[in-house]
């Protein structure tokens, strides 16, 4: 990844040119004047390393059915979590824009020397090699009128996930919340692996009206939108109790069918302790 010379620069002078005004303060007691002293020359002393700030992609090696993941560590001030990130690609670049905290120049407290991370979702891409550039939004003059630059740019390959594929696979992700608008309360969470293997969760009730949770794991792809496999029950530890592993007991209770129909409805179609039954189900709309 790389961080534009001229950004560190300029980050450094902004933050030690608020110096001047602190020795200007003559309200400032001498215990708080010193204590800026020392927060602002720390700063200046960590804004001269590269390493700062920096961005990674995860994960490293993508495949064209992952999301990819931007993970940047910034200067605590020089992101504004306030103003909505904007994200947009043309062609093999991608475009994220940020802004900058107002207050950036005003060393208040050490909670100002951090540099959190932040995870910004990219997407999911098809092969080939991608270019992501960080532009930043600030006002160094506090005169509303902003300015833009690159904060710096990194670089990702995305290999082909069915190149090396063999067998039925799905060719889309149906990871999400699912559910019966008509059946309020009673719902699935699905997760499809990079792997292509899903882990589904069925909530639900007993005879009693008690809630019991399902799960269908691993199974198998019978087509590419249908994937079949055993259903298990699962008790355990008191979540108030100190945990117990000899008290988790796991047993297979039947066997479950998703037919997707398409990218956001599907059909479910089970054998649980000697109960057969369907359910329609949808996508949850948030």
């Amino acid at each position: 990844m790389h961080i534009p010379s001229h950004f560190l620069e300029s980050s450094l002078k902004r933050l030690c040119e608020h110096a001047g005004n602190v020795i200007g303060d003559i309200q400032v007691s001498a215990y708080l004047f010193f204590k800026r002293v020392i927060l602002i020359a720390m700063t200046c002393a960590v804004m001269t390393t590269a390493e700062a700030e920096n961005v990674t992609i995860h994960p490293a090696s993508p495949t064209s059915l992952e999301s990819v993941v931007a993970r940047i560590e910034i200067f605590n001030c020089h992101y504004d979590p306030s103003i909505a990130l904007k994200i947009k690609q043309v062609g093999s670049t991608i475009r994220v824009d940020f802004s900058e905290q107002k207050n950036c120049a005003e060393i208040i407290g050490p909670q100002e020397l951090v540099f959190p991370v932040i995870d910004i979702k990219l997407g999911q891409f098809p092969p080939g090699v991608f270019n992501v550039d960080f532009f930043q939004t600030y006002d160094p003059t506090k005169s509303n009128n902003p300015q833009v630059r690159l904060w710096g740019s990194a670089q990702f390959t995305v290999t082909d996930s069915y190149a090396s594929k063999v067998g039925p696979f799905p060719l889309v992700d149906y990871t999400d919340h699912w559910w019966n608008p008509q059946e309020s309360g009673m719902g699935f969470s699905i997760m499809q692996h990079p792997s292509d293997r899903i882990f589904a969760a069925w909530f639900v009730y007993n005879q009693m009206g008690q809630p019991i949770w399902y799960t269908l794991q691993p199974g198998q792809w019978l087509s590419s939108t249908v994937y079949t496999g055993p259903i298990y029950k699962t008790t355990g530890t008191y979540l108030g109790a100190t945990y117990d592993p000899n008290q988790l007991v796991i047993n297979q209770v039947g066997t479950g069918t998703f037919r997707f129909n398409n990218y956001s409805s599907a059909t479910f179609t089970y054998t649980i302790e000697g109960v057969d039954g369907t359910k329609e189900i949808t996508r949850l709309p948030f």
